[in-house]
């Protein structure tokens, strides 16, 4: 009867792992789920409880009709309409006025204003000769179409839908297999930010529209900021809890004149394999993003077309909320490098202890 029995229960292991390799393949290992492991091990050979720590949500974007710019509408009379139809400008001011025109998208509007400009200095250069008062008119709107264009490329950052969702709407916690296309949104991050120097150039060349359009996409399907963002919080929120409580429990861990109980060694063999392996190199990938996009944050905060509200929420997640992971990291490194030391141990891999 045991060789049956025995064959059974191998049989039954085999089923077992298989259906967790296959569920792998299904449902990929996040941060949290380390976490989680981590805090559950920890409980296990401590024999305590320790706190969970559900993640937690950025805090919203204020609304775009908060912080949206107001623009300036060219207004133009009819004669000088009339005088400006042998000029592109006539048709482009036209296309605007149709009900299309009117509900342009951010992405659109902003497009629309560079192409406005680069108009308005060709049909400028045109009249100077053969109406010299309409040419001068051309100048002022085009001074003031400058002005209107940053402030339009300031609501495509503040107010459109694929921006709002990259710094607001994670889709999922920051992993090593997410991080696929990071450089490259970054990277499109930079390309916006970098239309505005449109405005301070003498001969405007109108936006690309498939280009601009295929970055802002890139921005909107892989979110970085906001899955960094909520990233980092959950590592701040959840590191503090556990420090705090796992704190007075290595204190207590005896090591009798230097020399390591087995309890010790188990814990530093859970501190290598869920922190060191799995929770480390995600605040790794947290570390390279923002340091690449502080720039343009820093930036962004200087730039006077961007709303309090909007400078508030940047500056919350790129320099409070990374500051106070900063800490939580170092805290909880701190913490175990010092029981490591106590009891001479070095944190390595479970098969060299």
């Amino acid at each position: 009867m045991l060789q049956p029995t025995l064959y059974a229960y191998r049989t039954l292991i085999l089923l077992m792992l298989s259906a967790l390799v296959l569920a792998g393949c299904f449902s990929e290992r996040t941060v949290q789920n380390s976490l989680e492991d981590y805090s559950e091990r920890l409980a296990y050979v401590l024999d305590t409880e320790l706190p969970e720590t559900l993640p937690p949500s950025l805090p919203p974007l204020a609304a775009s009709s908060v912080i949206k710019n107001d623009i300036q509408e060219l207004n133009i009379n009819l004669r000088d309409f009339y005088a400006l139809q042998d000029c592109e400008l006539g048709r482009v001011v036209a296309e605007r006025n149709t009900s299309l025109g009117k509900s342009q998208l951010p992405s659109q509007r902003l497009i629309y204003e560079s192409k406005l400009l680069s108009v308005l200095e060709t049909c400028k250069k045109a009249l100077q000769e053969s109406n010299e008062n309409l040419a001068a008119m051309m100048d002022e709107w085009q001074h003031q179409k400058r002005i209107d264009f940053v402030k339009s490329w300031a609501n495509l950052i503040q107010t459109s839908k694929e921006i709002r969702l990259a710094l607001n709407n994670p889709e999922q916690l920051l992993s090593m297999s997410s991080a696929t296309n990071a450089n490259t949104s970054i990277n499109s991050f930079f390309f916006i930010d970098s239309v505005k120097d449109t405005a301070g150039v003498s001969e405007v060349r109108p936006i690309d529209s498939a280009e601009f359009e295929a970055q802002l996409q890139m921005i909107t399907s892989v979110r970085l900021p906001a899955s960094m963002w909520r990233t980092q919080l959950l590592l701040a929120e959840h590191l503090d809890a556990l420090t705090l409580s796992l704190t007075p429990k290595l204190q207590a861990i005896s090591c009798p004149d230097g020399r390591p109980t087995e309890q010790a060694k188990i814990l530093r063999n859970v501190f290598y394999l869920f922190f060191i392996e799995e929770v480390q190199p995600v605040g790794s990938l947290i570390n390279q993003y923002h340091y690449k996009l502080q720039p343009l944050w820093q930036a962004w905060l200087a730039h006077p077309a961007f709303h309090d509200d909007f400078k508030h929420y940047i500056a919350t997640q790129s320099n409070t909320n990374f500051e106070r992971y900063s800490t939580a990291i170092q805290n909880h490194v701190s913490l175990w490098q010092g029981f490591l030391k106590r009891c001479n141990l070095s944190p390595v891999a479970p098969t060299q202890a």
